[in-house]
């Protein structure tokens, strides 16, 4: 496993290279399209008999039922590695902007987002008052953190 600092920025200035970047991104995105609709193709047909009519997860024999969760699983997996990947944004799915890593979230944000993140975090921090939170407000807090 490969361990990234925190708030680590990845910026390239160079147009060129931002070029490069884009182009191998948008590539490795399409061949995630391509694989995400060759599995979700497998799991829908799995939810239409010979006949065209449309079955439940309870019509499933339990070698049909493990095989569609092993897809469903497949599916969710690939999903994730995409949108915790270097290639897009996690909060604004932008794949063509430079990005910064958060380490509590394990995700890439673009340099736009992780910076309204942090402003907005830091006004947050200037308003909390010390004393009891609520639940929602103590999460609001711990999310705000990361971006200090």
């Amino acid at each position: 496993m490969i361990y990234m600092r925190d708030k680590r920025a990845i910026i390239i200035k160079s147009p060129k290279l931002q070029k490069i970047r884009n182009n191998l991104r948008n590539l490795i995105i399409q061949a995630y399209h391509t694989q995400w609709k060759e599995i979700h193709d497998k799991w829908r047909s799995f939810l239409v008999d010979s006949e065209g009519r449309r079955l439940s997860i309870r019509d499933f024999s339990p070698d049909v039922l493990e095989e569609f969760r092993d897809l469903q699983e497949k599916e969710s997996q690939l999903s994730d590695s995409l949108d915790r990947s270097i290639l897009m944004c996690v909060a604004c799915g932008k794949a063509d902007r430079d990005v910064v890593y958060n380490k509590a979230y394990d995700a890439w944000y673009c340099t736009e987002c992780y910076g309204l993140e942090r402003l907005t975090a830091l006004e947050r921090a200037k308003a909390w008052k010390k004393g009891a939170k609520s639940c929602e407000e103590q999460a609001i807090e711990d999310h705000s953190k990361t971006f200090l």
